[in-house]
C-alpha cells in the first residue's frame, strides 16, 4: 500500500518513560497535525449508525458516573472515508468500523449478556438497530465492490470472516484488505484470559493476503490518517481526518467528547472524579491492559482533533461508539452530541477498476 508514516509521532512514541513519552507526544500531535493539514482536506466522509446498545456504567467513564443504571446506552457507528492516495492521487474508499455486530453478539460479554436478559429485551428493548454495512453503502450510492479498505479503532467483538472470507465462506468485499496494526494482530492471535472476553471465537481467522499489517501512524492519503492510540487495546488506532476547517478524530478510547472536556461534563461524577485525580482526561475503562498508555493516547487525539468549529469548549472527538441519552440510562447522557464527520460528495469506484 502507497502510505507513509506522520511525521514526528513515531520519535516521541519510541521515549520509554511514560511520562516523558507523554510530555514529547503533546508537541509532537501538534506538529502532526500542522503537517496533516497543510496537504489539504479528505475527499469525502460520511458517518452511519449501525447499533444502539448496552454497556456497563463502571467501563464508560472507568467508574467516575454515580448512577444506579447498570448501563449507558451507546450507538456504533460507521465512517465511509475517500482520499486521494499519495502519488496516484486516485480515490480510494475506507470503511472505518464497519461492524458485522450480528456477528458480533459472539463475544462471550455480549453472548453472556443475552443470555441473561433474553432475546426479547436484548434485541427489543437494550438494543435499537439503525442500518447494516450493506444498506448504508447501498444509500451512499456504493457497492461493495467499491470498498478498497476496511479499518477498526480496535478489534474487539469484530468477526472478520463475513467480510474478508475465511472458513470457506465467499467474501462481502471482494477487493478489501485490512488495515491493522501489527501489534493489534498479533495480540488477537495469542489472547490472554483476561482479553478473551472481548473477541469473537475465530473472528480473525482470514486469508493473510486480506490483510496489511501497520506500524505506528500512517498518512494513508489527502486528509486520512490512521493514528496509533495504544493502551485501550496494544493495537489500538485512530481515525483522523482532515476537512476544510478542522480535524475530526474517531476512536472508542473515550465515549464522549466530554471524556476529554470531563470538568465540562454534568454526568454526575465526572467532573468531581476528573478534579479529585488531576487527570485531564477520562478513559473508556474497560480493559486495564495498558492505562497510561491510553491516557497518553487520549492526549494525543485530543491535541490532534483541536477544538469543534461546533462549540470550541468541547475537542472535536467523535466516539466509534457514542454515548446515547436512553430511558434506560437516566442522568447518562452526553453533554453535548457534536455534528458527526459528514463532508464531500462520495463516489462510486470507476467501471473499469470495479472490473477488475
Amino acid at each position: 500500500a502507497p502510505f507513509r508514516p506522520l511525521p514526528f509521532l513515531p520519535e516521541a512514541h519510541a521515549e520509554r518513560t511514560p511520562g516523558a513519552r507523554l510530555q514529547k507526544l503533546r508537541r509532537a500531535a501538534l506538529e502532526a497535525r500542522e503537517a496533516f493539514v497543510s496537504e489539504g482536506p479528505v475527499a469525502a466522509v460520511s458517518t452511519c449508525d449501525l447499533i444502539t446498545f448496552p454497556y456497563p456504567t463502571l467501563f464508560a467513564f472507568s467508574g467516575a458516573a454515580l448512577s444506579p443504571a447498570p448501563y449507558v446506552m451507546m450507538t456504533n457507528r460507521m465512517q465511509v472515508v475517500q482520499f486521494a492516495e499519495a502519488g496516484t492521487g486516485q480515490r480510494r474508499t475506507l470503511l472505518f468500523n464497519p461492524t458485522d455486530f450480528e456477528r458480533g453478539y459472539a463475544a462471550p460479554f455480549y453472548r453472556a449478556l443475552r443470555e441473561r436478559y433474553g432475546a426479547f429485551l436484548s434485541d427489543k428493548v437494550m438494543s435499537t438497530r439503525h442500518g447494516t454495512v450493506q444498506s448504508h453503502l447501498e444509500s451512499l450510492g456504493l457497492t461493495p465492490s467499491d470498498v478498497d479498505y476496511l479499518a477498526f479503532d480496535h478489534l474487539h467483538i469484530q468477526d472478520l470472516r463475513g467480510w474478508l472470507g475465511g472458513a470457506g465462506a465467499p467474501a462481502v468485499f471482494p477487493r478489501a484488505k485490512l488495515l491493522v496494526q501489527r501489534t493489534e494482530w498479533a495480540m488477537v492471535k495469542h489472547l490472554h484470559p483476561m482479553q478473551s472476553v472481548w473477541f469473537v471465537p475465530g473472528g480473525t481467522e482470514i486469508p493473510e493476503d486480506r490483510v496489511v499489517l501497520l506500524d505506528g501512524d500512517t498518512w494513508l492519503g489527502q486528509g486520512a490518517a490512521l493514528l496509533s492510540t495504544p493502551g485501550h487495546t496494544q493495537g489500538n488506532t485512530s481515525l483522523a481526518v482532515a476537512t476544510a476547517n478542522e480535524v475530526f478524530v474517531v476512536s472508542e478510547n473515550g465515549v464522549s467528547t466530554e471524556s476529554y472536556t470531563p470538568l465540562l461534563s454534568r454526568i454526575p461524577g465526572v467532573r468531581r472524579f476528573a478534579e479529585q485525580m488531576g487527570w485531564e482526561v477520562v478513559l473508556n475503562g474497560n480493559t486495564r491492559e495498558d492505562s497510561l498508555d491510553q491516557y497518553t493516547s487520549m492526549v494525543v487525539e485530543k491535541l490532534f482533533a483541536g477544538p469543534s468549529a461546533h462549540d470550541a469548549s468541547f475537542v472535536n472527538f467523535h466516539p466509534s461508539s457514542l454515548l446515547t441519552s436512553h430511558l434506560l440510562a437516566p442522568g447518562l447522557g452526553p453533554t453535548v452530541v457534536l455534528p458527526p464527520p459528514n463532508t464531500g460528495a462520495l463516489h462510486p469506484t470507476p467501471a473499469v477498476r470495479r472490473a477488475a
